[in-house]
């Protein structure tokens, strides 16, 4: 006597919708792994370009760059681009080899995001002399205006960076629009004040952190090597 399987029950819409969803997640997943190989090169290309163009405008004369990677142990490595781990360093010289200073990265929490920005340090003036926002998101005419006021501007023109035994000696300060009279303060902004204090502590932390590792190492970035 032989034995007739029974038949298979009929297979349920959920199952069938669950097979169709994983197959289009699947696909999508790899498209997106596809669209990232193809334009994360191109990313960092435009991304190392913009530093490059960035470094240059706050070193007026510049033709030689050098870029250093602060390592945990506070020493510096030469690197070659974005993969470097930890703050970086553009040292920039002349056509004839002369050191001009050092451009530095820093970044702080502004109003609506993050505020990035670059900043010249003059090792001979011990000060600020440059400052560049490189990317932010704060308000359309109000917390934006950091990366384009002029009268801002003036802040980094020649703001106190002086280091005395390992600190800075005036800790950079934020004060009320108008009301500047030391060179280690920051005029806020009228308006913008949120934005203001976010320049002002990227500048005061990465003062406190960087520049004295550019002062231990001077003679090392001043050489090139």
């Amino acid at each position: 006597m032989s034995l007739i399987p029974p038949p298979e029950p009929p297979k349920s819409p959920g199952a069938r919708m669950v097979r169709l969803l994983g197959t289009v997640s699947l696909a999508c997943g790899i498209l997106i792994v596809g669209t990232n190989l193809a334009t994360s090169s191109r990313i960092r290309h435009n991304q190392e370009t913009i530093m490059r163009d960035s470094v240059a405008e706050l070193l007026p004369g510049i033709q030689k760059q050098i870029i250093y990677s602060i390592q945990p142990s506070g020493e510096l490595k030469i690197v070659t681009g974005l993969e470097a781990g930890g703050p970086r360093l553009f040292a920039g010289y002349d056509s004839t080899g002369k050191f001009l200073g050092v451009v530095i990265e820093s970044s702080a929490r502004g109003y609506a995001d993050l505020i990035s920005a670059m900043y010249a340090y003059s090792p001979e003036k011990q000060a600020i002399v440059g400052f560049k926002v490189v990317d932010m998101r704060e308000t359309p005419g109000l917390g934006d205006r950091v990366r384009s006021d002029p009268d801002f501007a003036k802040n980094f023109v020649d703001l106190d960076a002086t280091i005395v035994d390992g600190k800075p000696a005036h800790p950079v300060k934020v004060v009320k629009h108008g009301s500047k009279k030391n060179p280690w303060e920051i005029d806020a902004i009228s308006g913008a004040t949120i934005s203001s204090r976010a320049v002002g502590k990227l500048m005061g932390t990465s003062i406190q952190d960087v520049i004295p590792v550019v002062r231990k190492n001077l003679e090392r970035i001043e050489r090139g090597n």
